[in-house]
């Protein structure tokens, strides 16, 4: 990368007197045009509670903005919340990570901004300004809404998961509570703005951010309706006018080194297995694939147990991790294995900055000696799979190791019909396929089909395996990003009901336990299912997607 240098001196040229006299329409100033200018891609909206309260960031961050020297130009990235699960629009969910991306970077661009502040809070908006922060070598400093806080039930916190028990088993027809019962919990687990209150992907993601040294530190923990977030986000505006008079710009920030200690945080709290496509995406955007890799991240995680013993790993909310010290003190604890010579957007290294971080005995970040687990995520692979991933810390010891036949589905949707008629029983491995980056195409998020196996009791005494993708919300043996994809023509495609399916998560194994001569004459005797999709931005995406080990993302690459 070469120098890092502004457009101020350009856009002062007589030449851009155009260009300056549309933003005067605006009521910019000829001083305030003679200042970096800052872009603020804000995802506020009212289409979720992780979006919805994002305007009052982006008000403090252009006051951090102003006070500091620059000139802030806000613009708006649509808010995405996976809700319409089981639907068409879910399959645009991973989708929607490169579409934001490419418009920040499209904005960036036509506006030529000398830094950016990007303002998310959800599962596909913070990876899509990760990946763009990845794109655009300029000063990126990126302000995470923080998580919802846990609603309150008959003295219990609660969050969506506990409405999700009740409401799942009433989609196959079980009535576990009443209806009176169910509306009471509708009201009351979400109270609020914010990402749910557990590591769903969407807070796994604002950890990693915050690990990866592209957020001040504690800024992805801090609940959503506090008013310390609101300080962050001045702080961070104030902080984007030093980084671009320092110099530093996301690549000196986004390193191997400092993606290795993201992972080894994602380990560490056992987050999402959807943070999995999204560092993944990350390391490829670098050009970093070679040396970030699934196996990188397995051999990480049999060395990083999991120490955050929060929703759904264990029985605490986010904002018990927050005040527990939260990201910071999960790396502090980590402190001997990390990169400590790695910059962060506060200018410093990130081992001056856990100088300043204190550590106490708590239940909800346990120390390396006493985990909550081995590991919280694993990489599985055998004659069914490259790669697969799997969350072992929601999974009952007894599935850790499995047997069972095959019952396959060539969609999510018949798999959910499949679930309603009773026609999965005790010990059966429902294969969901022709859900991947192609297939989907999007990578479907399936975590419906693990809600309604819940729904019947059977998580427990079920396994799933998909080469579709599972919400960080979901507990149960589930195998997810199955790779290569069934669609791709890997093994997964040609499994048939009956087949016997073999899961061992401590030893990492994946298999149908077949003769690999039976195997591979149906591989070649495979024929590609006609595309799901015939039109639209879906068509492209499936053209253009990575298999999951390399994040799912739009290859854009031409070398």
């Amino acid at each position: 990368m070469g120098k890092y240098e502004t457009n101020v001196e350009f856009m002062q040229l007589p030449e851009n007197a155009r260009s300056r006299a549309l933003l005067k329409g605006m009521g910019y100033t000829t001083q305030e045009l003679r200042r970096p200018r800052i872009g603020i891609a804000n995802s506020w909206g009212d289409t979720s509670p992780g979006h919805v309260h994002l305007r009052s960031l982006g008000d403090a961050v252009k006051a951090g903005i102003w006070q500091a020297g620059g000139t802030p130009f806000e613009f708006n990235s649509f808010g995405s919340c996976p809700m319409d699960i089981g639907k068409h629009g879910i399959r645009y969910d991973t989708a929607v990570r490169d579409i934001v991306a490419a418009e920040i970077e499209a904005a960036t661009y036509l506006n030529m901004f000398d830094g950016l502040v990007m303002i998310s809070s959800c599962d596909k908006n913070v990876p899509a300004n990760l990946l763009a922060a990845c794109r655009l070598d300029i000063p990126v400093v990126i302000v995470t809404g923080g998580p919802m806080l846990a609603g309150r039930y008959e003295g219990q916190d609660t969050d969506t998961t506990t409405l999700d028990a009740a409401c799942w088993a009433y989609g196959v027809g079980k009535k576990p509570i009443s209806k009176e019962k169910m509306d009471h919990l509708e009201d009351t687990v979400c109270p609020g703005p914010g990402a749910c209150a557990l590591l769903g992907t969407a807070n796994t993601m604002q950890c990693l951010t915050e690990a990866l040294g592209l957020s001040l530190p504690g800024v992805s923990t801090t609940p959503a309706v506090s008013a310390m977030k609101i300080r962050q986000a001045k702080q961070s505006g104030r902080r984007i006018v030093k980084l671009i008079q320092e110099g530093h710009t996301s690549s000196k920030i986004i390193t191997k080194e400092s993606l290795t200690n993201a992972i080894q945080v994602l380990h560490a709290i056992g987050g999402s297995t959807n943070a999995i496509i999204h560092l993944l995406a990350m390391a490829f955007e670098m050009r970093f694939d070679d040396d970030i890799s699934l196996e990188y991240i397995e051999r990480l995680g049999k060395k990083t147990p999991c120490i955050a013993n929060v929703r759904p790993s264990g029985p605490y909310t986010l904002a018990d991790f927050d005040e527990a010290g939260g990201v910071q003190a999960v790396m502090k604890r980590l402190e001997h294995v990390l990169n400590k010579d790695v910059l962060t957007v506060t200018g410093q290294i990130l081992g001056a900055n856990l100088e300043q971080v204190e550590l106490r005995e708590s239940p909800v970040i346990k120390t390396l000696e006493d985990p909550v687990s081995e590991g919280g995520l694993a990489v599985l692979s055998g004659n069914l799979a490259r790669s697969a991933i799997v969350r072992p810390t929601v999974i009952v010891e007894e599935m850790k190791q499995h047997r069972g036949p095959a019952k396959v589905f060539d969609s999510q949707e018949k798999a959910l019909e499949a679930l309603r008629e009773n026609i999965i029983q005790p010990g059966d491995v429902v294969i969901v396929r022709y859900e991947g980056p192609k297939g989907g195409p999007g990578i479907t998020e399936v975590f419906k089909v693990i809600g309604f196996m819940r729904g019947l009791g059977l998580e427990s005494k079920c396994a799933l395996v998909t080469d579709g993708k599972i919400s960080g919300f979901a507990k149960g043996p589930f195998i997810c990003q199955v790779s290569p994809e069934a669609a791709e023509g890997g093994p997964l495609a040609v499994i048939r009901d009956g087949d016997i399916i073999e899961m061992d998560i401590p030893n990492r194994k994946l298999n149908v336990l077949i003769a690999e001569k039976q195997l591979q004459e149906r591989l070649r005797n495979w024929k590609p299912p006609a595309p799901r999709v015939s039109d639209g931005f879906l068509t492209v995406y499936a053209k253009l997607a990575n298999p999951a080990e390399k994040g799912a993302g739009i290859n854009l690459r031409l070398d």
